[in-house]
C-alpha cells in the first residue's frame, strides 16, 4: 500500500499535461466547498475567516436553492435552479450522480476549459459517483481526484478515482496507515485521513502551478467531505473540544410549534429528549473538530496562492478564492434532531466568502445571494458570462459590498414526480408545479451515533420565495408558512394567518408563482421593496369593514 501511494504521489508530482493557455488577464480560481456545514460552525474556521473573510467579502445572506447535497452541487455546476436541471435528490431515479450525468457536457468545468482554463477537481463530486458501474472522468476536467461512491461516507479506508497530469485514470485505495507523502507535509498527516489527503493534493497542485508544470489560468475545485457524518475528526483533533461550551442555536428544541404546519406537528409533537440533546451536543463538538483539519488545509492553500501570485504580502493579484458549503444542517432547531432539505435557516443559510483582485478586505455584503450565482461569478472572472443561466455574477457585489437589489431567491424541494395529484390540489399548488410532486421521506437525515433518527421522517415538496425581509413557503399539501425575518430571524412565529400580514402574503404568493418556473433572466428580475405589514389598528379597521 505504501509503495502504491508513493508511486501515485510521484505521478502527481511529475510534469504537467499540455493545455491551451488562456489570456494573461484571466485570473486563477480556487473554490473550496464543505459538506453540510452550518453558519454557526464558521467559529471553528479561524484561519479561513482571517484569510478569506478578513481579506475579502462575507456574503452574510447566502442561501441554497435546494438544501440537499446533490441538487445543490448540480446547481453550482450548472448555474440553474433545481426545477431546470432536475436533479431532485441524492438517490436514483431522480437524483444523485446518475441523474446529473446527462448534464456533464454543459457545466462549469467545460465552459472554463473552453475559455482556456486548466481544471482540476479534488474530493467529493456528486452522491453515488461510480457507486455502480465503472467510474469516469467527467468532461472538462484536466485532473481528477474524486471519491468513489462505494465508500462515500468514510474518512478512512476509501477509494479515489484519479487522473493526474500524466498516465491513465486509475482507482487508488487509501488505507488507515502512513500516507507516504513527501516530507515535510503541509500539516500533520499521521494517516490517510481524507481531509488531509484532499488538502495535500490541492497544495501539490498549487506548487506545480508555481513551477509552471500546471498551466495558468487554472480552476481548482476542492470539495471536502467534512463536517458531514460520520462525525470523525482527524486523530490529532478528536476530543479536543470535549467539555467546551457550545453557543445556543436559535430555535433549538422550539417550545411552541402550534403555528407550524400540521405535517411537522404530527411528527414532532414531543420536544427533544435529554438523551437526544446530549447526543446532538457531542456531535456538534465532533463536527467542529472535523473542521479543524479543513482550516489547516485552507491556511496552507492560501499561503501557497500568495506565493504563486508572487506577492507574499497577503495580497492576491491574480487569484480568486471562494469558500462555501453545499447546504446547512439541523442540530435540534425546530425540533429537527438532524437532516436538511427544508427552507428553514439552519438548512438553507450557508457561509459564502470571496477574496481576490479588486475586492475590499474585511467587508460584509447584505445582498441576497444563492448557490446558483457561483457559476456565473466564476464565468465573470473568466470573462465569459452566460445570461442564459439562472444566477448572476457576485463580482460587482463583492467589489462594492454596499450594493443591494430586490431580486428574490427561490427555495425549492421535491424528490421527483409522485403517483398523481394526491390528497390536496388547488390552484396554488398547481401553479407552482407542486400538486404531483413527492416530498422527502427522511429529510436526508444522517445517522446519529448508531441510531437512525425517526423524528420528522417525511416532509412535503415545497416552493418558497425569500426576499430581503420575508420567507413564504407553499407545500404540496396546501399548507403555508410566512416569516418576517427582519423581526424573527429564527423563524419561530408563522405569520401566515395573521391579518396584519394578509397583503404581504398575497404579494409574496403572486411573485412566487412566476419564480417557481423561472428560467434564465426571469430568475433574476427584481420585484421592488418588500411591503410592510399593517399596523394593528389598520388590521382592525379592515376587519371591521369586512364584517
Amino acid at each position: 500500500m505504501l509503495a502504491a501511494l508513493t508511486a501515485a504521489c510521484g505521478a502527481i508530482l511529475a510534469g504537467g499535461a499540455s493545455h491551451a493557455t488562456g489570456a494573461p488577464s484571466q485570473p486563477n480560481i480556487i473554490f473550496i466547498l464543505t459538506d453540510d456545514q452550518t453558519m454557526s460552525e464558521m467559529s471553528s474556521l479561524q484561519s479561513t475567516q482571517s484569510l478569506i473573510d478578513g481579506r475579502g467579502v462575507n456574503f452574510k445572506r447566502a442561501y441554497i436553492n435546494y438544501p440537499m447535497c446533490c441538487p445543490s452541487r448540480a446547481t453550482i455546476f450548472s448555474g440553474q435552479y433545481m426545477h431546470n436541471h432536475l436533479v431532485r435528490g441524492n438517490a436514483r431515479p431522480y437524483g444523485g450522480w446518475s441523474a446529473f450525468q446527462a448534464h456533464e457536457n454543459d457545466t462549469l468545468p467545460v465552459w472554463l476549459s473552453n475559455d482556456g482554463y486548466y481544471t482540476a477537481h479534488i474530493g467529493k463530486y456528486l452522491n453515488g459517483y461510480a457507486k455502480t458501474g465503472a467510474p469516469h472522468v467527467p468532461p472538462g476536467w484536466d485532473e481528477w481526484y474524486a471519491k468513489v461512491g462505494t465508500a462515500e461516507n468514510q474518512y478512512l479506508n476509501y477509494t479515489l478515482y484519479e487522473k493526474g497530469p500524466s498516465g491513465p485514470p486509475a482507482e487508488v485505495f487509501y488505507a488507515d496507515q502512513d500516507t507516504g507523502f513527501p516530507d515535510p507535509p503541509p500539516a500533520p498527516l499521521e494517516t490517510d485521513y481524507q481531509t488531509d489527503v484532499y488538502g495535500y493534493k490541492a497544495l501539490d497542485f498549487l506548487k506545480r502551478a508555481e513551477d509552471s508544470s500546471v498551466p495558468q489560468p487554472f480552476y481548482l475545485s476542492l470539495s471536502f467531505k467534512a463536517p458531514h457524518g460520520p462525525f470523525q475528526p482527524a486523530a490529532r483533533d478528536a476530543y479536543t473540544l470535549s467539555g467546551e461550551s457550545l453557543p445556543k442555536l436559535p430555535g433549538f428544541d422550539e417550545k411552541d410549534i402550534s403555528d407550524k404546519p400540521l405535517w411537522l406537528r404530527k411528527q414532532s409533537g414531543k420536544r427533544l429528549s435529554k438523551g437526544l440533546k446530549k447526543s446532538i451536543a457531542v456531535e456538534r463538538r465532533r463536527r467542529l473538530e472535523q473542521l479543524s483539519s479543513v482550516d489547516e488545509s485552507v491556511q496552507a492553500i492560501v499561503d501557497e496562492a500568495d506565493r504563486l501570485d508572487g506577492t507574499e504580502d497577503g495580497e492576491l493579484e491574480n487569484t480568486y478564492i471562494a469558500f462555501a458549503s453545499d447546504n446547512g444542517f439541523f442540530r435540534g432547531e425546530h425540533r429537527f434532531a438532524t437532516g436538511k432539505y427544508l427552507p428553514y435557516e439552519p438548512a438553507s443559510h450557508v457561509p459564502l466568502l470571496i477574496r481576490g483582485p479588486g475586492i475590499p478586505e474585511g467587508a460584509d455584503s447584505d445582498e441576497l445571494v444563492s448557490n446558483a450565482d457561483i457559476t456565473e461569478t466564476f464565468l465573470d472572472v473568466a470573462g465569459s458570462e452566460d445570461p442564459s443561466l439562472d444566477g448572476r455574477s457576485l463580482i460587482p457585489y463583492a467589489e462594492d459590498p454596499s450594493l443591494t437589489t430586490t431580486r428574490p431567491l427561490l427555495l425549492e424541494g421535491d424528490t421527483g414526480p409522485g403517483l398523481g395529484p394526491g390528497g390536496f390540489v388547488d390552484e396554488a399548488t398547481a401553479d407552482t408545479g407542486l400538486s404531483a410532486m413527492r416530498g422527502a421521506p427522511d429529510l436526508d437525515q444522517e445517522v446519529m451515533g448508531k441510531t437512525a433518527v425517526v423524528q420528522t421522517r417525511h416532509a412535503p415538496a415545497f416552493r418558497a420565495i425569500r426576499t430581503g425581509r420575508y420567507v413564504y413557503v407553499l407545500y404540496a399539501n396546501g399548507e403555508t408558512e410566512l416569516y418576517d425575518t427582519q423581526n424573527d430571524p429564527a423563524q419561530l412565529v408563522n405569520q401566515v394567518r395573521n391579518p396584519r400580514f394578509a397583503e404581504v402574503r398575497q404579494w409574496l404568493f403572486d411573485r412566487l408563482i412566476p419564480l417557481a418556473s423561472c428560467d434564465g433572466a426571469e430568475c433574476r428580475e427584481e420585484i421592488g421593496a418588500d411591503p410592510a405589514p399593517l399596523s394593528k389598528s389598520q388590521a382592525r379597521r379592515r376587519a371591521s369593514k369586512r364584517h
